[in-house]
């Protein structure tokens, strides 16, 4: 191909050689062409910097676009996220409306519960003080209650002592309540306090005991035999002759027949069944006495004891240290009175239920 330039290298210029009037017109082209090679080399350095930014751009346009396509990745990725975050937020906000209405709803509901509230306060309160005269009626009814036991006490078994007892209970009880209202109870509960303890009041478990020990010795007392134990005189001198004969003979007269002195006729002596069964009826007599004692029945107690004395001075040796050891052990239990006067206590009790009464009349009106 070079070669072939070469060989047309001759024919083009012998073709193109210039005239006379281009040769003198040579030099202002020559310089004209000289002004025109700058700019051809610009314009081919121009046109290789476009091509090369061309270039450029077109991996830089292909780059961009890949981070393009990535940033737009990420942004839809972001947008559903932030979706999903919308969605809950309005998910949110419907349920803080909806809370909103409820509550918007509830305000009259919330006035009427305040209300009620308030109501149910005031019931409250109303409770609170019913329950606290409920209470100090409750205790004035427990008052009631010991001196109704201390009346049946007294009244059915004359029984002192628990009796004041429970006065005196029931006196402490009233002083603890500090109700002026209950001052004239309190005032008949004195002097019936005051009257219980003037009662003479016997030891009756102690004579309780004295009998049980008179009935566990009856077993131990000495009858009486009807026969008297003589003392012997001493033996006198025995005469000689015919008046030792009258004295001997004298002696046996005497032998044969005993001369009793008694103050009264000869009890007869009391065959084994009889003893016992002698035995026996005083024990139950003396037992019969222990009964009256602890019932308070003067009237049997005083007959037990007179009999069971009047048996044992009649059927049992009297000189005996036992037998008289019974019979002043009897004489003493029957001095002492066990079923004395005994005062009235119900008047206490009277003046509290008419209190009571009148406090429970209001209730019996507020009811059906």
């Amino acid at each position: 191909m070079s070669e072939a330039l070469l060989s047309e290298k001759p024919v083009l210029e012998a073709d193109t050689a210039p005239s006379a009037a281009e040769a003198a017109g040579a030099p202002a082209q020559a310089e004209a062409a000289r002004h025109r090679e700058p700019r051809e080399r610009g314009r081919v350095g121009l046109a290789l910097w476009l091509l090369l930014l061309t270039a450029a751009l077109a991996g830089g346009g292909d780059y961009l676009w890949r981070q393009l396509q990535q940033t737009r990745q990420a942004l839809a990725a972001e947008q559903q996220a932030v979706n999903r975050k919308l969605d809950t937020a309005q998910q949110r906000l419907d349920a803080l409306q909806g809370l909103a209405q409820r509550v918007a709803g509830q305000d009259s509901a919330l006035a009427a519960m305040q209300s009620r509230q308030q109501a149910l306060e005031e019931s409250l309160g109303k409770l609170r003080s019913d329950l606290t005269g409920s209470a100090r009626l409750w205790d004035v009814q427990q008052i009631a209650v010991l001196l109704q036991i201390a009346n049946d006490r007294l009244r059915l078994e004359a029984d002192v002592g628990p009796s004041l007892a429970a006065l005196q209970a029931a006196d402490r009880n009233l002083q603890q309540l500090k109700n002026t209202a209950l001052l004239e109870v309190r005032r008949r509960l004195a002097r019936e306090i005051n009257a219980l303890e003037s009662v003479p009041t016997p030891d009756v478990p102690g004579m309780a005991l004295k009998l049980e020990a008179l009935i566990n010795g009856v077993d131990h007392l000495p009858l009486a035999t009807g026969e008297d134990v003589s003392t012997a005189a001493p033996p006198a001198t025995r005469p000689e002759g015919w008046r030792g004969v009258l004295h001997d003979l004298w002696e046996n007269i005497k032998s044969l027949v005993v001369i009793k002195h008694r103050g009264g006729a000869d009890r007869p002596l009391l065959a084994p069944d009889e003893r016992y069964f002698l035995r026996q009826n005083l024990r139950l007599e003396l037992e019969t006495a222990r009964l009256a004692l602890l019932r308070r029945d003067n009237e049997s107690y005083q007959d037990s004891l007179h009999q069971a004395r009047d048996w044992i001075g009649h059927y049992f040796d009297e000189q005996a240290a036992a037998t008289a050891a019974a019979r002043q052990e009897l004489a003493g239990l029957q001095q002492a009175d066990i079923a004395p006067p005994l005062p009235d206590i119900s008047g206490s009790l009277t003046t509290l239920q008419e209190w009571l009464a009148k406090q429970q009349q209001p209730a019996a009106k507020a009811g059906p």
